[in-house]
């Protein structure tokens, strides 16, 4: 698996390409684990942010697989915005420097501005995108996509998608996209094209384009670091989250390996 020199955290992941109904929580994000956002890591500065998509849950066989770098660092909380590429209409991911192709490794475009998440919501309502940032900073038990309630619940949104466009500035609902995975407009899909390939593979509401391949059921995992990395790590680093059953689960990282690995030695807080 590639991973553009490590040290790359796990914040999301999921089983389906139905986005709005992954939950977060403050449990730690494991690659064949339960689906859900880590809402834990919200205040953490990222400076890349990696998507891989495949048709089962293997890393090693993506079939799409690619990398944002921010032009600026910003909190994981602060993801989705509409400025800086982004607008009003087109919230999503923006201040994009370029986008890389990690099966090919290679820098495909500096002139991507917006992977354009969902449609626009009113910040004041908490809908959509604002809600999406919401999740990644506190615990959303079903989703960015409902206003939640003990009593009752309704469905806000039914979009929720990330992509990228080699020859567009957006991508994403309302415009086509190299690859894309999530929902647009109650159509949820995951959308690639030709390794390596560089054309617009995916229209709207998951219409396939050209040489596009449309895949309704697909695995994803959501990566982000806050640096450029600078040589491989000879050393062990270890950290402790704290699930909702109050226990302390301590994981460690070896030897520049992204993946975290649970250490099964499991202490309760008092």
């Amino acid at each position: 698996m590639i991973t553009d020199g490590g040290g790359y955290m796990l914040f999301g992941r999921t089983n389906t390409s139905v986005t709005w109904t992954v939950p977060s929580s403050n449990d730690a994000v494991e690659p064949y684990g339960d689906p859900h956002w880590a809402s834990h890591l919200g205040d953490a500065p990222i400076l890349d942010l990696r998507i891989q998509m495949a048709r089962t849950e293997d890393l090693s066989k993506p079939l799409a697989h690619w990398s944002f770098r921010l032009q600026t660092e910003r909190l994981l909380k602060n993801l989705m915005i509409v400025d800086h590429g982004c607008a009003q209409a087109t919230p999503g991911i923006g201040n994009i420097a370029y986008v890389k192709d990690l099966q090919t490794e290679n820098i495909v475009t500096t002139k991507f501005r917006c992977s354009v998440f969902g449609s626009y919501h009113n910040p004041a309502t908490g809908f959509g995108w604002t809600m999406m940032n919401s999740c990644l900073k506190k615990p959303c038990r079903r989703g960015f996509a409902f206003f939640d309630h003990d009593v009752f619940m309704f469905q806000t949104d039914h979009s929720g998608s990330f992509s990228y466009s080699v020859s567009g500035s957006i991508s994403g609902i309302y415009q086509n996209s190299t690859a894309i995975v999530g929902c647009d407009k109650t159509k949820c899909c995951g959308c690639f094209g030709p390794a390596g390939g560089t054309d617009d593979y995916c229209g709207t509401e998951c219409k396939k384009r050209r040489n596009g391949t449309i895949v309704k059921n697909v695995y994803s995992w959501f990566w982000v670091r806050s640096s450029i990395p600078k040589k491989v790590w000879k050393k062990c680093m270890d950290y402790k989250v704290t699930t909702s059953n109050g226990d302390t689960v301590r994981y460690k990282l070896l030897d520049g390996n992204p993946t975290p690995e649970k250490v099964n030695i499991r202490l309760v807080t008092a």
